[in-house]
């Protein structure tokens, strides 16, 4: 049987890392052009603040990645801490606003359910270096997927797809995103990394499907608790959870489809 540390690497590592500092550097053009044109000036130059904090997050999970080794396994553990703290402290303050009434049984059945076991399934994926180049790669399609739908939405959206959990995320402005990321991996796919049309179209809609997931999930504690965002790490991203709790679900999930299609 071959050794797990040899497995073979999924996607490698260097071009899913150059493909995520290509599309950084493609919307920094794009949002300096925005800053020079006098009709989309007051619009874009705001936006600085926002792309400096994504340069925070991109290289936050790209980072350990590159440097393997010990540096990842100490940032899978504190992500595993950080995460973990931040269910809990959520969790814990339903409680207190419910007078202690919550049922703390009920209440770590939750956390264990999310983000308890997508955490536990996405650090064993991760310490395995094979799997890097498709969790770093899963990472660049989430943020694709939220970046269409949030794009559309804003121009197109007008029926909510979940008023409840998260009102902003509107049918349109998913079925937006869903159809962009298809188009993106579509292309992709077969170009860089020599999947077929129907491998890069699955690895889309499980994408999709996990980032949904992850951040209705995420909401569901916060809104149940009364809280808009999770304990803060970042200015105008909120927690650590806020940031990662779609990638959670989608790294393990894309590392499956993969290696059943292997």
């Amino acid at each position: 049987m071959t050794p797990s540390s040899m497995m073979p690497a999924l996607v490698p590592l260097d071009i899913a890392a150059l493909a995520v500092l290509v599309c950084l550097a493609i919307g920094g053009v794009l949002l300096a052009l925005g800053s020079l044109v006098p009709a989309t000036a007051p619009q874009a130059r705001p936006l600085w603040p926002v792309y400096g904090t994504e340069l925070v997050i991109v290289g936050g999970g790209l980072g350990p990645f590159v440097a393997g080794g010990l540096v990842l396994s100490m940032a899978l553990a504190g992500l595993a801490v950080r995460v973990a703290y931040e269910a809990v402290s959520v969790a814990w303050r339903r409680h207190l606003r419910a007078g202690g009434r919550a049922g703390t049984a009920r209440l770590a059945g939750e956390v264990l359910l999310f983000p308890g076991l997508p955490l536990a399934l996405f650090v064993a994926v991760g310490i395995e270096p094979a799997n890097a180049g498709v969790l770093v790669l899963a990472f660049l399609l989430v943020e694709t997927y939220d970046s269409y739908a949030l794009f559309g939405g804003k121009l197109f959206g007008r029926h909510p797809a979940f008023p409840r959990l998260s009102p902003r995320k509107t049918v349109e402005g998913l079925a937006i995103g869903a159809a962009m990321l298809a188009l993106t991996s579509a292309v992709a796919g077969p170009l860089l990394l020599g999947w077929s049309l129907g491998l890069s179209l699955a690895a889309a809609a499980v994408i999709a499907v996990a980032a949904v997931v992850g951040d209705l999930a995420g909401s569901r504690l916060k809104r149940a608790s009364g809280v808009k965002d999770y304990p803060q790490v970042l200015p105008r991203q909120g927690g650590l959870l806020d940031i990662v709790d779609a990638w959670l679900i989608a790294g393990p999930a894309l590392v499956a489809l993969l290696r059943l299609a292997s």
